[in-house]
Parts: C-alpha cells; structure tokens; sequence
C-alpha cells in the first residue's frame, strides 16, 4: 500500500468522510479573528468565507450573533497570548501543528529571526496554500525558506517527524497547538503528548504550548448560548466537543506528568498585550477580567529537562 494511501485511510478513519464539516472549525475561528488587529486576520476572513460559514451555523441552529459577540476577545486573547510566549521565549524555530487559516507563520516569518513550519491536513493545507499566495502578491511579501507549510495529521508522529525535518535538531523546538485537543477523544489526547514528547527528545529541548485543556468542573457553569454554540459545532464536526476534558487542574497536571511533562501555566490574559476587539464589538471591558480566570495557556517542558 502506497504512503498516500495509507495517509488519507488513517484520516478517514478519525475524521469525516467531508472534510469541509472540519474545515468550518477554523473558519470559526478566523471569524472571531477578524475583530482585532491580528495580522491578516481580516483579509484571511474574507478570502475563506469565514462570514458565510458563520451565518450557516446560526441559520441552521437557531443562534443569535449578539449573545456570541464575546467569544472574540477570547480568540483574540487565545492567539495574541501564545504569540507573546513565543516571542519572549527566544525561540528560534516552531512546528504548529493543526493551524488551521492562522498566519502567526507568515506574520512570524517576516522577521527572519525564526524558523516556523505550520501543518494541518492535506486538504486546509491546499487551502491554505493557495490564500498565502494571494497575501504575498497582495502586500509583496516574498516566499521565504524559513516559514513552511506542511501536510501532517498530529496523530501520525512519522508525519509530524517529516515535517519537522527542516528545523535544526541541534535547537530547542516550541511546539505548539491551538484550538486542536477540543476535538480530540481522550486516548487521542495522550497519543498527541506522546508524539511531541517523543518530538521534542529528537531536538536539544524545547517546550509545548496549547491553551486547549479543559476542565469539566467549569463546563458545567457556561452560559446557555455558549452551550448551544458548542452543541453546534459537535453537530458540524460529527465530534463531541471536549471529550478530552479533565475533570480538574490536578487530573491534569497527573496525566500530564505521566507522559513525561512539566507544566506552567499561564493567564491569556495577563499575556496578551492590547486587546482591539472589544470596542468595534461595543463589548465591556470588564468582560476580560471575568475571562482571566478560565483563560488559561499552558508551556510544558519535559520531566528530563527539568
């Protein structure tokens, strides 16, 4: 059996047979992006239909955009946070794995300073290709050696390896995942540590980053649009959102030690720098102090290295 045909049978059997019920994920995402003032959000909003995608699910679920106005700043705070770590980190190269239509790659990539490969599944990645072209035309920001983009199913760690094989093993690598554990089942959760525990031991260190985990015990207290929306996506996907939650911070922090990580964690909050998508929203900003608390980022670094 070829690699191809082995690769597209091992996604078929974790995600659906249409691929675009995931894609509607990141479109999702790059919806509540477009608020701020993350490089490119706008326009990678407009090029993928980020608004459409949006206007289908609450046709087809019966919501309302102004009691989901708030999720913005949490998808501002999500992405602005992990960019900050990774720029104070010092890091010299990242592998994002499932990065969906973000461009923290090519905004990253710019300054020459680090070297990021972003992956995601064959057919985002396509996408995904065909949209930077059209931003590097657009704002004449030439290809560069050092931001590439890979296909890779974070499951598969021979892929995830492949791609990672232009960074430099000599180097500390970042890791980092965003928005990709919610839809993940809990044996799949622990498959994805292992790889980039795995990963990182091939490299001179390095750290994991992701604001993914969840707790159960706070779940129970979202706001019923919040709900809806989540149920939603479950319907969109064919995924149970957050079947890879954990009770609690210490049913974590146990998992977490058992597959070889040391974690801290972090306010999203404390670690975004400015937030621009409150006021277009005419939200309160007293919103982000109520978020402090369940918005969280988490950098982990092996037990080894510790």
């Amino acid at each position: 059996m070829s690699t191809t045909i082995s690769t597209e049978l091992n996604y078929a059997r974790r995600v659906p047979a249409d691929s675009s019920l995931i894609s509607v994920t990141a479109k999702l995402a790059a919806y509540y992006r477009q608020f701020s003032d993350i490089p490119f959000a706008a326009e990678v909003a407009r090029r993928i239909g980020a608004d459409e995608a949006f206007e289908r699910i609450l046709r087809e679920h019966g919501l309302e955009r102004e009691k989901l106005t708030f999720y913005a700043p949490m998808f501002e705070a999500r992405y602005k946070s992990i960019t900050q770590l990774i720029l104070a980190s010092g890091t010299s190269q990242v592998l994002e794995l499932a990065s969906g239509y973000s461009l923290r790659g090519l905004d990253l990539g710019r300054s020459g300073a680090i070297r990021y490969v972003e992956t995601d599944l064959p057919e985002v990645v396509t996408a995904k290709l065909g949209l930077l072209e059209d931003l590097r035309q657009q704002h004449g920001i030439p290809p560069h050696a050092r931001h590439a983009v890979a296909s890779a199913d974070a499951l598969d760690l021979e892929q995830v390896r492949a791609a990672a094989a232009v960074l430099d093993p000599r180097r500390p690598l970042t890791v980092l995942c965003e928005g990709l554990i919610m839809y993940l089942s809990k044996s799949e959760t622990e498959q994805l540590a292992t790889n980039i525990h795995r990963l990182l031991g091939e490299f001179a260190g390095g750290s994991w980053i992701t604001p993914d985990f969840t707790f159960r015990v706070e779940a129970r207290d979202l706001p019923p649009e919040r709900v809806r929306l989540r149920e939603a996506i479950t319907g969109v996907t064919q995924r149970q959102i957050d079947a890879s939650s954990f009770e609690d911070s210490d049913e974590l922090t146990a998992f977490l030690n058992r597959v070889g990580f040391d974690a801290e964690v972090r306010s999203q909050v404390d670690e975004t720098p400015s937030f621009s998508s409150i006021q277009p929203l005419g939200l309160s900003p007293a919103s982000i102090d109520r978020m402090r608390g369940v918005l969280r980022v988490w950098v982990m670094r092996s037990t080894t290295q510790s």
